[in-house]
């Protein structure tokens, strides 16, 4: 997720786009209404497009600010739906005030309700859901297309126990657990634990991109050795792994044993 100012390249590329439909639609009414003046089409499309393009850097702000990956697509859709109405009325407010004035420089009056102010509002804010969505689907094209590139993750992991430096595989650790100032890592294929020096913490940071979730302030899981959970009467959870060992977990750190979407 990035925050600030909208990227130019984004921008540009939406103003680009943008254009393009405006001119089709100019050209559009020139075709179908040949007794039209042709600056009245022009300064309706433009005037909409100018409105837009005020309003994109806020719809950049909204969709971050409240971006789906913090709230959750649900409560990010809701978000979006309210923050879209605003838009349409913002949207309107400043194309007609744009139109009043092009017509005013011809000394026309422009007369947006034309009698049905309900009407337009409806017609208007349908386009303007449609815009609103494209605008948001290009800012969701723009992040996935914008990801940094993944780092490829050693293979082995160095530790050292009892003096011995050693190269284990993330998948052969099962499970860490704190013991005072060091770390006991539980292996799957011996029964003794190696003790590390170090926090719990420090190893969450380390294993966390393999796959490790913190299940207790205490306890750290290979989530790839979990069998099944369900909770304890109690509320926290009971934890088999594939061993058919059983771990207690903290019903605190039950989301970070959910499934990762």
């Amino acid at each position: 997720m990035t925050n600030g100012f909208i990227p130019f390249r984004l921008y540009a590329t939406f103003a680009a786009f943008l254009l393009v439909v405006i001119i089709v639609n100019i050209s559009s009414h020139a075709i179908e209404e040949p007794g039209l003046a042709l600056w009245e089409p022009a300064l309706w499309e433009f005037s909409s497009y100018v409105a837009i393009l005020i309003l994109t850097p806020a719809v950049w702000l909204g969709y971050q600010r409240f971006h789906w990956q913090r709230l959750g697509v649900p409560r990010f859709l809701m978000v979006q739906i309210a923050f879209c109405g605003l838009f349409s009325l913002a949207h309107i407010a400043i194309m007609v005030a744009i139109r009043v004035v092009g017509y005013g420089v011809v000394h026309e009056h422009y007369n947006f309700a034309q009698g049905h102010l309900s009407l337009e509002l409806i017609y208007e804010g349908r386009k303007d859901a449609l815009t609103f969505l494209v605008i948001c689907g290009f800012i969701w094209v723009y992040e996935r297309l914008n990801q940094p590139a993944a780092m490829a993750l050693p293979e082995r992991i160095e530790v050292r126990s009892d003096g011995r430096t050693l190269y284990l595989t993330p998948t052969e650790i099962v499970y860490a657990e704190a013991a005072g100032n060091y770390v006991e890592l539980y292996l799957t294929n011996t029964p003794k634990p190696l003790l590390l020096r170090g926090t719990l913490s420090e190893y969450e940071k380390r294993l966390g991109a393999y796959g490790f979730a913190r299940i207790h302030r205490s306890r750290l899981l290979n989530r790839a050795h979990m069998r099944s959970f369900a909770a304890t009467p109690s509320g926290d959870l009971r934890i088999t792994l594939t061993n058919d060992r059983e771990l207690i977990g903290s019903r605190r750190f039950r989301n970070n044993l959910l499934p990762i979407s």
